[in-house]
């Protein structure tokens, strides 16, 4: 029995094999002639993860522990090519972006005070990405896509769940437990911990995906953000970026 479906999956290999070879071979892998389409449109959604990249330890002595972890991202949008030559095009798209991430932290300014802080951040960002778009044909009806290019991001809204843990120690010697909560919102206020973030952010945008036949991509994109976006009228200011990490799965016209 093993031996018979050993067999059968040869074949069923050997068979695929033979349909594709003359696809693959009628392909050609990088196509130098004029784009076949002048503009291809498309529409797209966004699923991933969500996060930033920060140096609070470095900048605040204050802070005896800490860990960052990233949050569910997931958004929506619609792009466009431009057809440049049958291997190249340039792109653009518009997208709405829903991001999340967590930031946990010690703090203890002396002996008699401790304080453990948890931060949850959501926000909305107004997504605009401009970028080359490299296309080589794998076989006839299969074509890979590699977009490099910048992005610029406009924050809408958002908020910051503040839940802080105050520990202190009276004249008494006694330990004195208090629990702060706050909501603040996520751009440009000065009640967000630490810091606020700017609403306007701009950086690399890289994307890898497989168009099958005309109409379906499928594919993951990274956005590493250039800017900070910490702002604190101190005289410390962390450094803090955006990092996004997202499948994309589009339909195109």
């Amino acid at each position: 029995m093993k031996y018979a479906m050993n067999r059968i999956f040869r074949l069923l290999a050997l068979t695929v094999a033979a349909m594709l070879m003359p696809a693959a071979v009628s392909a050609q892998f990088v196509d130098f002639g004029p784009a076949p389409r002048f503009v291809e449109v498309d529409i797209h959604l966004l699923g991933g993860t969500t996060g930033i990249t920060q140096n609070y330890n470095k900048e605040f002595t204050e802070i005896t522990e800490f860990t960052a972890s990233t949050g569910a991202g997931f958004g929506a949008g619609a792009g466009a090519v431009f057809g440049l030559r049958g291997w190249l095009g340039l792109g653009t798209e518009a997208n709405i972006l829903f991001g999340h991430n967590k930031l946990n932290m010690a703090v203890s300014n002396d002996l008699t005070s401790v304080s453990n802080i948890f931060i949850r951040n959501r926000y909305v960002y107004a997504n605009f990405p401009v970028y080359m778009s490299f296309r080589f044909n794998i076989f006839q009806g299969l074509r890979w896509n590699v977009d490099a290019g910048i992005y610029y991001s406009y924050g809408l809204g958002g908020k910051q769940k503040q839940t802080i843990y105050n520990s202190t120690v009276n004249a008494m010697g006694q330990l004195v437990p208090r629990v702060e909560t706050a909501n603040p919102g996520y751009f440009n206020n000065d009640q967000t911990f630490i810091n606020s973030y700017r609403r306007s952010d701009i950086g690399l945008h890289l994307t890898t995906s497989l168009l099958f036949g005309r109409h379906f991509s499928v594919g993951v994109r990274s956005q590493i953000g250039f800017k900070n976006i910490s702002y604190n009228s101190g005289l410390r200011n962390p450094n803090i970026h955006n990092v996004n990490l997202l499948a994309v799965v589009g339909y195109k016209f």
